[in-house]
């Protein structure tokens, strides 16, 4: 009999697997655009971070600021990631990915619509609905930890992390 938890790593695993088999297929073989695997890794955390500063990217993937900022530098001059003043404090520039990421990141998200549309068709919506719940408490309530460090180092859009 299966274990939950190697169910949601098989998950999470297909789930990788699916995102950097298309990402990877859409990498252009132009060296000035074409992002490295780091590169790639670097871009999704500045993404999933929701906006951070040098600092915080720096923190985040545990690296000196000079070292995060050479990745940024890189990503920049490709054309993936901007920097941006905050809207809250001008003095404040934050990092950014741009619509050119986006349309390559965007392969993950398109996947999970199907994903989502495939359990739909197969279980009643009574049934959708309760694992959608379950899904909410475990990125809510579960996911304690990164909840935590998210809340308080990333500008997130509201609802992403809960209160």
């Amino acid at each position: 009999m299966p274990v939950l938890a190697d169910d949601l790593h098989n998950i999470y695993l297909k789930l990788k697997l699916y995102y950097y088999l298309r990402i990877f297929r859409k990498m252009t073989d132009n060296p000035e655009e074409a992002l490295t695997a780091l590169e790639v890794f670097c871009a999704e955390a500045i993404y999933g971070l929701g906006n951070p500063t040098l600092t915080e990217f720096a923190h985040f993937i545990n690296v000196s600021q000079p070292n995060a900022a050479y990745k940024v530098a890189n990503l920049e001059k490709k054309g993936y990631v901007e920097k941006t003043r905050s809207t809250r404090d001008g003095r404040v520039v934050r990092l950014r990915i741009t619509d050119k990421f986006l349309q390559v990141y965007g392969t993950s998200e398109r996947y999970v619509s199907i994903l989502a549309k495939r359990i739909e068709r197969k279980y009643p919506p009574e049934e959708v609905e309760r694992f959608s719940a379950m899904m909410r408490e475990i990125s809510e309530d579960m996911m304690r930890e990164l909840n935590q460090y998210l809340h308080h180092r990333a500008d997130l859009p509201e609802g992403v992390v809960p209160d």
